[in-house]
């Protein structure tokens, strides 16, 4: 979809505005006057964050701050972050304040900061206790994590890789579905109340085309082969025969098609190193199909850093982690598809913009 269709939407991208809203509330207009600056970030497994900046004051009649200690700004209070255009704002973020912080200096006005995470990051990133989840796929072990945070679960079906799958007493649970993620090679990815648990959508359609000296503000893409590998094969313990381990292999090629008929990482390794086939046998599997599962994970994994880059644009609240976008005017070798890994939001000075942080599994044949 081309900027311009997506501009109807936004009025022309005219009147940026951001509400920002506690305990479901929106702020009164002159603490939101004070704001200096909000901004969302938000990266793939791992939580969105939200900060502002406010401008404070002194009340030398009540003898006090104006904005410091104010009820709204207490740590735990909810908050959700809109940004966008002209009345048209979605929702970014819903969290929950985590930290506050104040800048004072003599003969200035004082500044607030207060920040904070995703409304799940108690329940998972706090302390929890030993698990062992016997007989379960790994969708729905994530599913029951999802609903114990008071998460929504968007869950791909995951076949049974393991009899018994146990979280240890110190790790959390993200950081335990994040090492389920990279056992089935899935996606993991919250967004307000709900936990993403997919297949990979690299070869999914690109959602917005941005073309440089246009729609693009900044742009700086890298390319390398380091890292990269052309096979990748994983050989795991079998308990029951030690003299056939279990065996999972992943060819030059076998990536996920981010953009068909285009080289791949592990086959650009293939030519520029001879070959780089890398064995993994320090991890424990308990199938043939869990050990090819993540010798795909992994091969993806590395040729997902052959193209790696960060850029920004004018601010567009469709521009998520977990989507697809076509960047043009760059020559053949940087212009293509990208998957949005990362973003941030920010609105203050400058009025509404997004950085992005993106990556790119293939390039042109003849383009290396």
């Amino acid at each position: 979809m081309a900027l311009e269709n997506l501009s109807k939407k936004y009025a022309g991208f005219y009147a940026p505005q951001v509400e920002v809203s506690i305990e479901d509330k929106k702020l009164a207009a002159d603490m939101s006057k004070a704001i200096i600056d909000v901004s969302v970030e938000e990266k793939m497994d791992q939580l969105a964050g939200f900060s502002m900046t406010i401008h404070d004051g002194f009340d030398r009649k009540n003898m006090k701050f104006k904005w410091l200690d104010h009820p709204l700004f207490k740590e735990g209070n909810k908050v959700t972050v809109k940004m966008g255009y002209a009345g048209n704002l979605p929702t970014l973020i819903l969290g929950k304040i985590t930290a506050i912080e104040s800048s004072f200096f003599t003969g200035e006005s004082p500044t607030l900061t207060v920040s904070g995470e995703d409304l799940s990051v108690d329940t998972l990133t706090g302390a929890s206790p030993e698990r062992t989840f016997v007989g379960m796929k790994s969708s729905d072990i994530v599913k029951a994590i999802a609903s114990e945070a008071g998460l929504n679960p968007v869950v791909d079906d995951a076949g049974k890789y393991r009899e018994v799958f146990r979280k240890d007493n110190n790790e959390t649970y993200l950081a335990f579905l994040q090492r389920i993620k990279r056992v089935t090679g899935y996606e993991l990815r919250i967004e307000g109340k709900t936990l993403y648990f997919t297949e990979p959508g690299a070869d999914k359609e690109e959602i917005i085309t941005l073309k440089l000296g246009k729609d693009i503000i900044s742009f700086n893409p890298t390319f390398t082969t380091t890292g990269l590998v052309s096979e990748v094969e994983v050989r795991g313990h079998n308990p029951e025969d030690p003299e056939n381990p279990f065996v999972g292999r992943a060819s030059a090629g076998a990536e996920q098609a981010q953009e068909p008929g285009r080289q791949t990482g592990s086959q650009v390794a293939g030519e520029v190193a001879s070959g780089r086939r890398r064995v993994i046998s320090n991890v424990i599997v308990t199938s043939d199909e869990e050990a090819r599962a993540l010798a795909d994970s992994e091969l993806n994994r590395a040729s997902d850093s052959l193209i790696n880059g960060d850029g920004e644009c004018i601010g567009l609240p469709e521009l998520r982690k977990g989507v697809n976008i076509l960047l043009e005017g760059m020559g053949d070798r940087f212009s293509g598809k990208y998957y949005v890994k990362g973003t941030t939001h920010t609105f203050g000075g400058s009025g509404y913009r997004t950085r992005f942080s993106v990556k790119r599994n293939a390039v042109k044949k003849g383009k290396k």
